[in-house]
């Protein structure tokens, strides 16, 4: 059955709240400006701005529209990152920067 997709797009923050199966809570995020940066060579973290969306093989049009879903290659103040959080169930966005 499930939901409607949440298409994380790129802008001010905004999460919404959803009430799961047993009454549990999850975040998910509908907007997003940051995400969590990590270096793997010194395994630095930083939360730095996303810029844009570079390329997500999910769907060429997600690029256009600027939506941010695990593996795609966002544009950051310090480089290329690819997502490896689901901001659409996790409520967050991680990546990893990439050389």
């Amino acid at each position: 059955i499930g939901r409607a997709p949440a298409d994380t797009h790129i802008g001010e923050d905004r999460r919404r709240i959803i009430r799961t199966f047993g009454g549990n809570q999850i975040v998910i995020a509908l907007r997003a400006s940051y995400a969590n940066v990590t270096n793997p060579r010194n395994g630095e973290t930083k939360k730095v701005k996303i810029e844009t969306v570079e390329k997500n093989t999910a769907n060429p049009n997600y690029v256009r529209r600027n939506l941010l879903t695990k593996g795609a290659v966002i544009k950051t103040e310090i480089g290329s990152a690819r997502i490896t959080s689901r901001p659409g169930q996790n409520g967050i966005i991680n990546a990893l920067l990439l050389e």
